[in-house]
């Protein structure tokens, strides 16, 4: 006896749970498709004021700064605005600080290609002091002009000692001419 009372008490313990079970269900689903039948705020009528809403082709009484408007066909306000960019533009460049220079971008800027050209050639002048310290010419002081014959120190003590086989070249020819064979 008291284990069909508990089987009994179980089951309409379990009809409840369903039963609240499809409660929940169905109120979950009315309030994703649009709620319980409470309506939203009803549509203004189309027509009946001056506001445009969804493309309509009424007149509006809302003001729109002439900014924020098309300048199409309006050439003044065109030029209104470019001279405000150009404006705008000389002002951001005059607080830029200018490109040395020696760091610009010079192609097609033959000003700055001269400058460079004439600094680069500038420092290859040969200036007596640059040749003196090019060629001090060791222990010849005042032995009149010495000629750059192109020749290396080897090559000049082989001509000296008479070794034509181990000369090539201009010393070989070098050699050849102060020995009389050409």
């Amino acid at each position: 006896r008291d284990q069909t009372q508990a089987d009994e008490v179980l089951q309409k313990l379990q009809h409840k749970v369903n039963k609240m079970k499809l409660i929940l269900a169905l109120a979950v689903g009315a309030t994703a498709f649009g709620g319980f039948g409470k309506s939203a705020a009803p549509a203004p009528a189309r027509g009946g004021g001056n506001q445009v809403a969804q493309g309509g082709q009424t007149v509006t009484n809302i003001q729109v700064p002439k900014i924020f408007t098309t300048a199409f066909g309006d050439p003044g306000r065109l030029q209104e605005r470019a001279a405000r960019a150009e404006a705008k533009k000389a002002e951001a460049e005059a607080q830029l600080i200018p490109t040395p220079a020696r760091f610009a971008f010079a192609f097609g800027r033959p000003d700055i290609l001269a400058e460079r050209r004439a600094e680069r050639l500038e420092k290859w002048q040969w200036s007596d002091e640059f040749l003196a310290k090019a060629r001090p010419d060791k222990g010849n002081y005042g032995q009149g002009d010495v000629y750059d014959d192109g020749l290396t120190k080897l090559e000049r003590t082989q001509i000296e000692q008479g070794r034509e086989a181990y000369l090539t070249g201009g010393a070989k020819l070098r050699y050849k001419r102060l020995t009389g064979q050409i």
